[in-house]
């Protein structure tokens, strides 16, 4: 019996902790792209987040062939501890965004992230385009057959930070000395170093060799892209080495 009572309690005091995070987001805007919830801090940026989603969405929707959905919800947390406290993901704490179950949580974009400690401050433009991020990921997960990881990682990588990964690639591909092959990306992605890095290249090495129009291909026969491996490598060579 106390067993009992005791589990009731702690599930009470979870859901109550919950609730009072939550409660951070007090403000709410329904859209096409889906419900925002936000607080008062992002009165602004929201209208922001919405141009990006306006700008984008609706030409990656036709690239890839998949209708966005106005069912998302998309959680703004003022700082990187609030998200820390609700995200969908404990693994994950510390990110600046994630996605999944159709919602999508980031901080906010005026808020300070852990990842800045690292690798230095995001410009705000770039921080909105985290949600475009997600955004993707949310719409890939709409098709009955999920592609592999670094498909969909590198999709979304490429329509929302196609410069600032062409940077990353120039200053540091070299440097990592290793090239994986699009097997080794498929099976072992997270173990290869820098997988975000390389899945976005090889979507954009297929943008450059075979068309844009081939990724919506690719999100649904994925097991075409081994044929590319050699002609992969070679242009990564020839243009970082």
């Amino acid at each position: 019996m106390r067993t009992f009572f005791n589990n009731i309690t702690i599930l009470f005091l979870i859901g109550l902790t919950y609730s009072c995070y939550s409660q951070e987001l007090n403000y709410s805007l329904d859209t096409k792209f889906g419900e925002f919830r936000y607080s008062v801090i992002d009165t602004n940026s929201v209208k922001d987040l919405l141009q990006a989603c306006e700008k984008e969405i609706p030409k990656i929707c036709m690239e890839l062939k998949i209708d966005f959905d106005n069912s998302v919800i998309i959680e703004i947390y003022p700082s990187q501890e609030s998200y820390n406290r609700s995200i969908i993901n404990s693994d994950l704490k510390n990110s600046p965004a994630i996605s999944g179950n159709g919602k999508i949580q980031l901080v906010s974009p005026l808020s300070p992230l852990a990842a800045e400690r690292k690798i230095g401050i995001i410009n705000y433009k770039d921080r909105l385009y985290f949600l475009v991020h997600e955004y993707v990921h949310i719409l890939i997960d709409k098709l009955e057959n999920p592609p592999p990881l670094c498909i969909d990682e590198g999709i979304a990588c490429y329509f929302s930070s196609r410069d600032f990964y062409l940077d990353m690639a120039s200053k540091n591909v070299r440097q990592i000395n290793f090239i994986p092959s699009v097997e080794q990306m498929i099976i072992n992605y997270k173990k290869i170093p820098a997988p975000d890095l390389f899945s976005f290249l090889f979507i954009d090495f297929i943008v450059q060799t075979q068309g844009k129009e081939k990724l919506a291909v690719l999100l649904r026969h994925p097991n075409n892209i081994k044929q590319y491996n050699g002609n992969w490598i070679d242009y990564i060579k020839n243009k970082y080495y």
